[in-house]
């Protein structure tokens, strides 16, 4: 069966006339190479997906048709956010790409005491994370975009409604031991910290309001990859 792409549309979604702008014309027509008659499928984010058809591909725009719905699904009771402390651009874009594809509900950027220098967010990276995730969570089949949150230190998060957190430290409990403590709805956030690890103040203050330190293993693991392990248990506790 021949692929059929999957457009991420913001909004309200429904049967009837669908106009697509310049920008999503192009990348329809000039990557995916659609054309009039042509299926896709579109979604909003509210876990519904819908058929849609090409009908026409004008200059600055492309006039399509949505359909019939032909995939729901409901909300999972546990929310997942991930904080993935920053570190070179290559490696965090991987990082969203990856956790986006495991399901994480919320992905923030963490500014850590050991992060290298420069590698603080700026906004033109915030929007390469946006559009990452976009891409992944069309790619991926999933019904949902993960929020990308603003950029914090974990310090100035504690405070906030967070629900279980757990940090992942290489010298926490073993991930076994703390399976059995995963919510099984309401909201877990998941801590990774750069590659020297969080700091002594850090993760004291994590424990400080009840965070879980937790260890993936015994090997070190790169931030991403700790995150990507993190977000895909999550996943499975759920299933």
């Amino acid at each position: 069966m021949a692929h059929v792409p999957r457009l991420y549309i913001p909004g309200r979604i429904g049967p009837g006339p669908l106009t697509l702008d310049a920008d999503v014309a192009h990348r329809l027509t000039s990557v995916m190479r659609l054309r009039a008659g042509d299926p896709f499928l579109v979604f909003s984010g509210d876990g519904r997906e819908w058929a849609a058809t090409v009908l026409a591909v004008e200059k600055n725009r492309m006039q399509a048709t949505v359909g019939e719905i032909t995939r729901t699904v409901a909300a999972l009771p546990l929310i997942v956010e991930c904080w993935c402390a920053v570190v070179r651009p290559n490696r965090f874009d991987w990082a969203i790409e990856k956790c986006t594809e495991a399901g994480v509900d919320v992905f923030r950027p963490l500014v850590s005491e050991h992060s290298a220098r420069g590698e603080t967010p700026s906004a033109n990276r915030e929007e390469r994370w946006e559009r990452l995730a976009v891409e992944a969570a069309e790619q991926s089949g999933r019904l949902s975009v993960p929020v990308i949150a603003p950029a914090a230190k974990i310090e100035q998060l504690l405070s906030q409604p967070i629900g279980t957190l757990m940090v992942f430290d290489r010298d926490g409990r073993p991930w076994q031991e703390t399976a059995a403590l995963i919510p099984e709805q309401g909201r877990v956030t998941v801590a990774v910290g750069p590659e020297g690890g969080f700091s002594g103040p850090e993760l004291a203050a994590a424990r400080a309001h009840g965070a879980l330190v937790v260890s993936l293993g015994p090997n070190i693991l790169r931030t991403e990859t700790a995150a990507l392990a993190a977000c895909t248990w999550m996943s499975f506790a759920q299933q």
